[in-house]
């Protein structure tokens, strides 16, 4: 059986920063559009997933991620640093029956 964890993909998804009327230098980190669970969301660009995982309260190795279709290892995960435009689906097994 497999299981998307609670929290993720559900609620409303953050809003992205209105662009200020300053320099760039004002205009805060680059920002990137990513859908997680069928859910549009706003990260900082170039986001570790782990950072990800941890901000959404799960432990990084509980889950199996797919980016892009692509279902990653353990090893993958951690080095992946998210785009804009990147889709992940994010699920965990659970045992039972």
């Amino acid at each position: 059986m497999v299981d998307r964890p609670t929290g993720v993909g559900s609620g409303p998804a953050p809003e992205p920063a209105a662009p200020s009327a300053g320099s760039a230098a004002s205009a805060g980190p680059p920002r990137a559009r990513i859908v997680v669970n069928g859910e549009a969301r706003d990260i900082p660009a170039g986001l570790a997933l782990p950072d990800l995982l941890t901000q959404l309260g799960l432990r990084p190795g509980s889950v199996v991620v797919e980016l892009r279709g692509a279902a990653l290892t353990p090893s993958e995960a951690g080095s992946v640093r998210l785009a804009d435009g990147d889709t992940l689906e994010i699920v965990r097994a659970v045992a039972g029956g």
